[in-house]
């Protein structure tokens, strides 16, 4: 992996690095160790969480995998200190904030994508990210208009 910033873009490392602390500290992740409330009739949209919350665990290790080899070093560090306003909340409310949050993911993902000087390798992860990231937020925007906790007018599916 080459790491020269070009025409102004930040390092790829930054870029992936970045990337890697932002799935390994995703809101999903978070909200597996500070359990919103969950009433009965919302289990199977946690359960989906669960398996959002698992991917990003793995992507970040996938990451992880591709940086140590390239001889750099990773640290998640902690949660985002902003996260700690998501404790005692429904799992509807997170839900949405973890909607929004796959967006921001995704986002991330396109960016380090279109960098200069990345291995074909951890383009094909990249892409498989993103792509992941894309049908995670589908699929959770689907559950909650399922739910009627969002609406297709209150949605923004972009």
């Amino acid at each position: 992996m080459t790491d020269g910033a070009t025409n102004n873009k930040p390092p790829l490392t930054h870029v992936v690095t970045n990337l890697i602390r932002r799935l390994g500290r995703s809101l999903a992740v978070y909200a597996m160790q500070a359990r919103p409330w969950v009433p009965y009739r919302r289990e199977e949209l946690w359960e989906l969480l669960e398996e959002i919350a698992s991917q990003h665990r793995e992507w970040a290790e996938r990451l992880g995998e591709e940086i140590t080899a390239a001889g750099q070093m990773i640290e998640l560090g902690p949660f985002p200190s902003s996260y700690t306003r998501f404790h005692d909340v429904s799992v509807d409310f997170l839900a949405i904030r973890i909607l929004d949050d796959l967006r921001e993911l995704r986002s991330l993902a396109e960016e380090a994508e279109r960098l200069p000087g990345i291995k074909p390798e951890l383009a094909a992860v990249l892409t498989r990210i993103r792509s992941g990231l894309s049908d995670q937020a589908s699929n959770l925007e689907k559950a909650l208009m399922q739910a009627k906790i969002l609406t297709p007018r209150t949605s923004d599916s972009g």
